[in-house]
């Protein structure tokens, strides 16, 4: 079939129950801010001079190489040259609709929510060929209505999810990735994604790691790509989205995620997401449904 591209959106929202893929190919693209999804995304970089931010760590790209990223992960790609066609095939994937196609025996979501998982991956170039292959047959099939068309982008996408965890976990043709981090930042944000329902201040923060406020903002913006205050508040607001979809009364959400009081909790989600806590829990509410 034709080979196409999409043309670049900036929605980071789903409008599909199941799925969706865009094949991009981009030689100026605005700025994109560093965010996080309600959806898990698969990225297969294929051309570009980028680098990849995700929690804290920076990545050098190289074509071929894949990106995990999950609901919870703040992440933002850093196009370092406009002049070099900027390529990728982005696969979002609803968590419910992931979770339909995982049995008890095999969850396709560990490579993206193992605590331990790898932001991204970098494999062989006969791996990149076949998990290409495999992206441009969901892409060719993505409007198919003919026969079997209910269960050929179902397979596509198991066969995928399958030869990537396959990948990862029996540690055969993965490659040496360029990374830099800086292993007192990773202790600071586990430390502030595992106190999310405390109320975490920047002088808290000084006193328990031993840092002057000063060397604690310069370096955490450096090493993140955001502010210490920003971050804390949006790692936050992802886990007041999570208990709000899971049936807690907005009211009491914000109790659960330290914010303090409500009237700072509601002024930061619509600040944030543009609609306030009830209007995004009766938005999700009718996409489930």
């Amino acid at each position: 079939m034709k080979k196409k591209h999409h043309s670049y959106q900036t929605r980071q929202y789903m409008l599909s129950k199941d799925y969706e893929i865009f094949h991009y190919s981009d030689t100026f693209i605005e700025h994109v801010n560093l965010h996080h999804h309600d959806f898990i995304e698969f990225y297969f970089f294929i051309s570009g001079n980028v680098t990849y931010l995700t929690e804290g760590k920076t990545y050098s790209l190289k074509p071929g190489d894949i990106i995990l990223i999950n609901s919870t992960e703040l992440h933002q790609a850093i196009i370092n040259d406009h002049k070099v066609p900027y390529e990728r095939i982005v696969l979002w994937i609803n968590k419910s609709f992931l979770g339909s196609l995982s049995t008890a025996e095999t969850n396709l979501a560990k490579c993206f929510e193992d605590p331990n998982k790898e932001a991204v991956v970098r494999v062989s170039f006969e791996m990149q060929q076949n998990i290409k292959s495999i992206l441009q047959k969901i892409i060719a099939f993505e409007h198919y209505k003919g026969f079997g068309s209910d269960l050929l982008n179902k397979a596509y996408i198991i066969e995928l999810l399958v030869n990537i965890n396959m990948l990862i976990y029996n540690n055969n043709n993965k490659l040496d990735i360029d990374i830099k981090k800086n292993n007192l930042i990773d202790q600071i944000i586990h430390y502030i994604n595992s106190h999310l329902d405390e109320e975490i201040t920047i002088d808290k923060l000084s006193e328990q790691f031993y840092l002057s406020k000063y060397h604690l903002l310069r370096e955490f913006k450096k090493y993140s790509g955001t502010t210490l205050h920003k971050y804390i508040v949006q790692k936050k607001l992802i886990q007041a989205k999570y208990l709000i979809l899971n049936g807690l009364p907005i009211i009491s959400v914000y109790e659960q995620c330290g914010f303090g009081d409500y009237s700072n909790f509601f002024r930061a989600f619509k600040a944030q997401y543009g609609m306030t806590p009830k209007q995004y829990f009766e938005l999700m509410s009718k996409s489930i449904s």
